[in-house]
């Protein structure tokens, strides 16, 4: 069966090179790195340190893993760390956050001969896959290369568990070759039990996204921003992250009728593809909204024109400044929950303690979103009418208690990272005898 795989992964990807370079280099110029996809660029030989290999598909995983390196570079010095990304975005949020602790690398492209050459050059202590990342080459080539391979921060959503169980002649030898599953919650491991895995190899760590590392902004900070912004002392915020299209000019609509009532609202929104920052421009003039981008503002280069200040939506279209609108808002709404996305993370904003509205598309962060609202420590909308009824209540002072709630909550689920770094030791130690 991983013959014909690797047969249809190959025609497949000989037809998609053409459109990854259409998509990433000719619209988004991104960099494809495709030398080092392909394993002809090869990272500097492990021959003296002892390698750990840890991969991440994309933004969010990449996040998650920062306190998990950190802490595993403190106690581990002496170690070499290599952290593979699948996406462009993946490779250069990790390069930025993590470049000075650990090697950055496009992971090799799922074929054997790529892989091998990889392995053999860094050769690697242990593997440790991050969420869902099962990819049956890579895991057959670590095992292959006596190389052990887990899971860590594993999530099984819904949709592939059915997937999972309804082909799993075809899943269970790919995931029979990882030793250990450190999963996000109690529904992932009884999935995984269902699927065909002995319980014995897996443990409940829980989310190493809930110990995210965000920047701890000042207040001087906020202040001083306000200002730039043109924002008076009785404006409120309101900040949209991770949106998507199907559910922004819903989240407009609303926030403009808002506007009828309350003149001293803002909005800002940023979209999960900075890219689309003209369509989102566009939707803004359905409702007849003011609209401003945040790089020109960044920047500086309209500060002094009167209309940099009369902005009734400021877009975002740049990547790795929405923690700070998380900050500075006072009410957050997290985006991909309204459409059938499955959510994005919603714990930015409780980490700053900000009050948290998401839609019923929260498949991503099932467990996490069920938590936050039991605890009430969060709210979950479905339609356009209670988004505005959300809106109108951001001076009330049960919203900002939400918000106290969500940064409490955050930090009773603290210990996955101690939990999975205590594995990934066990591993380490058994490679070495």
């Amino acid at each position: 069966m991983i013959y014909l795989y690797t047969f249809f992964y190959s025609v497949l990807l000989i037809f998609y090179l053409p459109l990854f370079f259409l998509r990433f280099r000719g619209k988004k110029r991104e960099k494809l790195d495709l030398a080092f996809r392909l394993s002809i660029k090869l990272p500097a030989t492990s021959e003296e340190k002892p390698c750990l290999w840890l991969h991440a598909v994309s933004v969010g995983e990449v996040l998650s893993l920062q306190k998990l390196i950190g802490r595993f570079m403190e106690r581990y010095p002496s170690w070499r760390l290599i952290v593979t990304s699948l996406t462009p975005a993946g490779i250069r949020l990790a390069r930025e956050k993590l470049g000075s602790r650990a090697e950055i690398w496009p992971v090799p492209v799922d074929l054997p001969w790529a892989l091998q050459r990889f392995f053999r050059q860094v050769k690697p202590r242990v593997l440790a896959l991050t969420e869902s990342e099962f990819w049956p080459n890579l895991i057959r080539v670590a095992r292959k290369n006596r190389v052990p391979v887990i899971l860590i921060n594993g999530r099984i959503s819904e949709r592939s568990f059915y997937r999972m169980k309804r082909f799993r002649r075809l899943f269970l030898p790919v995931l029979n070759q990882i030793q250990f599953f450190l999963v996000q919650s109690e529904r992932e491991r009884e999935r995984l039990i269902e699927i065909g895995l002995p319980e014995n190899r897996i443990m409940v760590a829980g989310n190493l996204k809930v110990e995210i590392e965000l920047p701890r902004f000042e207040d001087s900070e906020k202040f001083y921003w306000r200002q730039k912004l043109g924002l008076g002392e009785r404006d409120r915020i309101i900040t949209a992250g991770s949106t998507h299209p199907g559910e922004e000019l819903k989240i407009l609509r609303a926030f403009a009728e808002l506007r009828k009532k309350k003149k001293e609202v803002r909005l800002i929104m940023a979209p999960r593809h900075p890219a689309r920052w003209t369509e989102i421009a566009s939707l803004c003039s359905q409702p007849a909204l003011r609209w401003q981008i945040w790089s020109r503002l960044k920047n500086g280069h309209q500060f002094e024109e009167p209309e940099a200040s009369s902005w009734e939506v400021l877009i975002v279209d740049t990547l790795g400044d929405l923690p700070f609108f998380y900050f500075l808002a006072d009410l957050a709404l997290v985006g991909g929950s309204f459409v059938p996305r499955g959510g994005h993370n919603f714990l930015e904003p409780a980490f700053y303690g900000k009050p948290v509205i998401f839609g019923p598309h929260m498949e991503n962060f099932a467990f996490l979103s069920r938590y936050f609202l039991e605890n009430q420590a969060a709210l979950m909308v479905s339609e356009e009418s209670e988004l505005l009824e959300v809106f109108s209540r951001i001076e009330d002072e049960e919203l900002k208690r939400i918000g106290e709630r969500a940064r409490a909550a955050l930090k009773e689920l603290e210990g996955a990272t101690d939990r999975t770094l205590a594995v990934l030791e066990d591993f380490m130690k058994k490679k070495e005898d």
